[in-house]
Parts: C-alpha cells; structure tokens; sequence
C-alpha cells in the first residue's frame, strides 16, 4: 500500500477511535454551590419550589433542667463570621445559635434539625439535596471546647450515613468542611427518577466525656447551684456543593417527573386501552 493511503487509513481509524459521544460523557461534572440555609428567612429554592425552615434542637438523656431553663436552647441570632457579613452587605447576617448543658459527663449529644415553616405540627423535615453532592459546608463558631460535629443525610435509598465535620475545639468562627464519600447513592440509574433523592437531616454535635458539659457554674453562699452558664455554639450559612450534571439523550425528558407529571395529567384510559383500533 502507498504511503499516502497508509496515512489515510490511519487518520480514518484514529478519528474513530477518539469519536465522543453526540450527546455527553458518563465522566462529565458540572458543580454548584447551593446554599440550603442562611438562618435569616432566605428560601431554598429547587425546581422553582420554595423551601423555608425553622430549626429545632432536642439532647439527650443527661440534659440539664432547671426551674427556669431546660437544655438545649435553640434561637435564631443577628451575628456572623466577617466573611459572611461582608457579603451580606449589612449588620443583619444571621446565624444559628445553641446553648447546651449536661449533668454528665459522656457521649452525650444534641441534634438540630430542620423543620417546615409553614408545618404547624413543627415536625422533622429533611431538605432535598440536587444531584450528587460532594462536600457539605458551614461556619461553625466554637468555645475551644473538644466537642465535635457531624452532619446526617439520606441517600436515594433511604438508607441514613453519617459525615464527619470535624472538631469544634477551636476559638471563634471557623468554615469546617467535609468531602461526601462518592460511593453514596444519590441518583438513581432506574427512570424516570428524581435528581434530589438525597437529603440533608441534620446536624449533631456530639461531647467529648473528658470534656466538661457546660462553662461554669454560680453558687450562693451556701454552696448549693444557683445558675448553670452554658456552653454556646453558633452555625452560619449551612451550604454543598454538588455535581448537577446529568447525561443527554434522545428522550431524557420523560425522565422528568415534572414533565411526566405534564403528559399524564389528563388522565388515562382504564383496563391497559389506550385507543381505539
């Protein structure tokens, strides 16, 4: 064969070896950063929904109770770390603030989860997480206490895994980080399907049982415990990032549920007919 057509053969096979495919790549990433909750009434929005929440907190066992206070207390405050506040433009940056106590030392724990706005009953709720998330996000202000704090979420199957957010004995606001591991179902590769199957469910701070439980303590004259000071923890600006990519193809759209929702929405023949012959 002549040199010429040698060469044209080979750039003919190479061309095909190297062809992508026409409608995307499995190893495609597309990321976002999404912001679940800033604290200052700020909705989440995912597919043109509105999502607001109202946190709660509940501890366990050893919590301590008073005559004039029971543990945890849960509030909405007007403070954040600079960077947030710079951003937010103004003095008005919210954040997430809870005092705990515990008569006990241990592994004792307090949980802040999320809850509707608009649900009367105040009952849990998880928020919807879009696509595949990779890292979950927030600034966490501690006391140098060695407690530490975790995150929950739910994958696609609506088995619950635990991320590690690291140790809160630092003083100050600081921006704690965790990488999602990747072998967490999050969307499913059955359709049509949902690209927020996943959720976020909540937070838990957990104490060391070396540590102390609360700051300190006031006594009258005689000794006896008159006031418990206790310890303070502040959340800013719970956020992911998450890989939203999701393949092209010829009929993609019906694995919308929305759209799926759209086509079906007049309803169907009964008895498997579906026209006439």
């Amino acid at each position: 064969m002549k040199k010429g057509n040698l060469l044209a053969v080979f750039g003919i096979v190479l061309a095909n070896l190297v062809r992508l495919p026409a409608f995307g790549d499995a190893g495609t990433v597309e990321m976002e950063s999404r912001i679940l909750d800033k604290f200052d009434g700020t909705p989440y929005v995912v597919d043109g929904e509105e999502y607001r929440y109202t946190w709660k907190a509940v501890a366990s066992k050893f919590t301590t109770k008073t005559s004039e206070q029971t543990f945890p207390v849960i509030n909405v405050i007007t403070t954040a770390p600079m960077a947030i506040a710079r951003q937010a433009g103004d003095a008005g940056a919210k954040s997430l603030g809870v005092q705990g106590a515990f008569d006990r030392n241990g592994f004792n724990w307090i949980d802040i989860y999320p809850t509707r706005s608009d649900d009367a009953d105040q009952q849990p709720a998880e928020i919807p997480l879009l696509g595949r998330t990779r890292f979950i996000d927030l600034w966490v202000w501690g006391s140098n206490l060695n407690y530490r704090l975790e995150a929950y979420i739910r994958d696609n199957r609506g088995v619950m895994h635990t991320i590690p957010l690291g140790s809160l004995k630092y003083t100050g606001w600081k921006n704690l980080r965790s990488a999602v591991p990747t072998g967490i179902p999050m969307v499913s590769n059955i359709t049509p399907r949902s690209t927020h199957a996943t959720t976020f469910v909540k937070l838990r701070l957990w104490t060391d049982p070396k540590e102390r439980t609360y700051v300190d303590i006031e006594r009258d004259k005689t000794g006896k415990i008159t006031k418990i000071v206790p310890f303070y923890v502040y959340f800013s600006q719970l956020k992911v990032l998450s890989d939203i990519y999701d393949n092209i193809y010829d009929g993609d759209e019906l694995s919308n549920p929305k759209k799926i929702n759209q086509l079906w929405s007049g309803g169907g023949a009964g008895g498997g007919t579906a026209g006439e012959n």
